[in-house]
């Protein structure tokens, strides 16, 4: 892990511990933003061994899903969209599981713990790695034939892209390639269309209310972003804000992050966006 990603992790556990410490969490949790609001969960690898910032330990991840399924209604991403916009209100403290870019243990040890505690998810695919047109780092990556078995046994599979290219940062009319071309490319391997849109790196400088607009008439009904806090009844669908795990997050993390200590973190995806993505064609 580099010393940059060493920096933010130490920043985020600084930014835990002191709203813990200094009372703003006991407060954060009584307040209205905090109890109306519900949280989606982003994990990218899961690994015995984690070798990247992006990797969760498989101890780890096993702990969290157990927690959350003791301690929280877990819906699906999509029933999650439909009843912030449509209602009925989701229950209190209801959160939803993601996971991006579709690696190879989704279908084998992810899965497992997921079906073991009864928690739904959604995998978001780069439909260009399973199609193997594209290079990307970090695999071995799920096939098609495993996104297909996924998708009978209950997970949903949504989009990731073609190619895991910023949206922000190419044409409009590439845009649009890439979200239709990704849409159809699900559709025919599944049998369904995706529901759901994950911007690849997620800052704000990688969507925009254009990209937004594209993805609603190529047929998505939500779309979910990489920038940290809660989503409240009424929120905008296509611009869902979602909460990462990363290595290094234990089952203490884990309770604090659901507990709102990690929440102040949104002012950094606010004012320092231009500073999260530092590595380029890595995960996200």
């Amino acid at each position: 892990m580099d010393l940059r990603w060493a920096l933010k992790r130490a920043a985020k556990w600084s930014v835990e511990w002191a709203s813990a410490f200094s009372g703003y969490g006991f407060t954060h949790r009584r307040s209205r933003t905090f109890v109306e609001g519900f949280r989606i969960l982003t994990y990218h690898k899961i690994a015995d061994h984690p070798q990247d910032s992006f990797t969760v330990k498989t101890d780890h991840f096993r702990s969290h899903m157990a927690f959350l399924s003791d301690h929280h209604p877990v819906l699906t991403l999509t029933e999650l969209a439909q009843r912030l916009v449509e209602g009925p209100v989701p229950e209190a403290g209801a959160v939803a599981v993601t996971f991006d870019d579709g690696y190879s243990e989704a279908a084998t040890v992810i899965s497992e713990i997921l079906d073991r505690h009864r928690v739904p998810a959604t995998f978001f695919v780069i439909t260009g790695v399973l199609d193997n047109t594209i290079q990307f780092p970090g695999g071995p990556f799920l096939t098609w034939r495993n996104a297909r078995e996924m998708s009978a046994t209950g997970f949903s599979i949504g989009s990731h892209t073609v190619s895991h290219r910023s949206l922000g940062e190419i044409s409009l009319e590439d845009v649009e390639e890439e979200l239709a071309k990704s849409y159809r490319r699900i559709t025919e391997e599944l049998g369904a269309p995706p529901k759901g849109l994950s911007y690849p790196y997620g800052t704000r400088r990688d969507f925009s209310e254009d990209v937004a607009g594209i993805a609603k008439t190529v047929g998505y009904d939500h779309a979910v972003t990489g920038l940290h806090g809660l989503n409240h009844m009424g929120c905008n669908p296509y611009h869902l804000r979602r909460t990462s795990l990363t290595a290094g997050d234990g089952l203490r993390t884990f309770r604090m992050i659901l507990k709102g200590h990690l929440d102040p973190w949104n002012l950094v995806d606010k004012w320092g966006y231009r500073l999260q993505r530092w590595e380029v064609g890595r995960s996200s």
